[in-house]
């Protein structure tokens, strides 16, 4: 475990990020961290490890598990089929459900639900957790800020219909992965913000607040990635994001505020499409802003781009522990184990 702080000019200390290290350290990381995070302008781009085809094109099996719910529009028109939800119950455990809300991957501009790229999400069900896999509208439908308003409406939309649900919902960990998790962080960076929201979607009198924030090689700053994924940014924002001021309102490193909840901020820093400095500026800015250590960054070192990276048994305990002090806070959690078994996914072109 290492601690390293800075970066930041602010009136007080800022309380160090918890960093922990996985995999193969770069002696110059571990040397010098600041050094490696100034590294992002400098890196020779490399074209990311082809995706196979069943992770491209595929689904999960829903058929594998004892209890789903599909298709749940959160939206009071139900106008797009994007703004639906499906819930998979746990294996384990009595109702009401400790839930787990989950925003998919795709570049803000594909991926579904059930996508087999986010496969390893589904594995928190063996572990005493509900999961909920929230779809918004993707790009080609409507630009920014309508996926935060999507995933701001599908939590208030648990929270109104949780006891239906049998779903724990007074406190909700959101988690995502590359753009998922750029969701996520959004959803707490603007805690309690009604600006951020449209509750004209419905349910605007429940809360649209979580407790806690997983991301997997997520994106902090739309407005400085590399030159292979600035175009999904300019995708999202309808506009050139890259440098651009009027972007930093979808960046949540730029929108931190004082009451951001606890995060866990997992990169790995072979993620050239989404570079691993922007978890760790992230890590930085929101203990720099709370004044208290919230933020945790957990680096796989080395690693390449892989849809399946949670598939790591330690990655995905890891990140279940940081769950597990947020949604059982008292005694822990009775029914975490080392099963994790493998996912059934289905070889068939993505639906949302």
């Amino acid at each position: 475990m290492i601690a390293f702080s800075g970066g930041l000019a602010e009136a007080q200390p800022i309380p160090p990020v918890k960093l922990e290290l996985s995999g193969e350290a770069a002696p110059e990381l571990l040397a010098d961290f600041r050094q490696a995070l100034r590294r992002m302008e400098e890196r020779r781009q490399k074209p990311e490890a082809p995706v196979s085809a069943d992770l491209s094109s595929g689904r999960v099996d829903p058929g594998q598990f004892w209890k789903v719910e599909q298709d749940i529009p959160y939206t009071v028109n139900g106008s797009s089929p994007r703004q639906r939800l499906d819930i998979v119950y746990p294996f384990e455990g009595e109702p009401p459900y400790p839930t787990i809300v989950y925003f998919h991957g795709g570049d803000w501009q594909s991926g579904s639900r059930m996508a087999a790229a986010d496969a390893a999400i589904f594995r928190s069900i063996y572990q005493g957790y509900a999961l909920v896999t929230a779809g918004y509208r993707l790009a080609d439908e409507a630009l920014w800020p309508a996926p935060l308003h999507d995933a701001k409406a599908a939590i208030r939309y648990l929270r109104a219909s949780g006891e239906q649900y049998q779903l724990q919902t007074d406190r909700l960990v959101v988690w995502g992965r590359g753009s998922g998790g750029h969701i996520a962080q959004m959803l707490g960076a603007t805690n309690d913000d009604p600006t951020a929201e449209d509750t004209a979607m419905g349910y605007g009198e429940a809360s649209s607040a979580v407790q806690g924030v997983v991301s997997w090689s997520g994106v902090s700053d739309i407005t400085n990635l590399p030159e292979q994924t600035r175009g999904a940014a300019d995708a999202l924002m309808g506009y050139p994001a890259y440098m651009s001021e009027l972007a930093l309102e979808a960046s949540p490193v730029a929108q931190v505020a004082p009451d951001f909840p606890p995060i866990l901020l997992v990169h790995e820093t072979g993620v050239e499409a989404f570079p691993f400095e922007q978890s760790a500026r992230m890590a930085i800015r929101v203990n720099a802003t709370t004044g208290k250590p919230m933020a945790t960054l957990k680096l796989i070192v080395n690693g390449d781009r892989n849809p399946q990276d949670g598939d790591s048994p330690e990655v995905m305990s890891y990140s279940l522990d940081f769950a597990d002090k947020l949604l059982f806070p008292d005694e822990g959690n009775p029914h975490r184990s080392d099963f994790y078994p493998a996912i059934q996914t289905l070889d068939v072109e993505n639906s949302n």
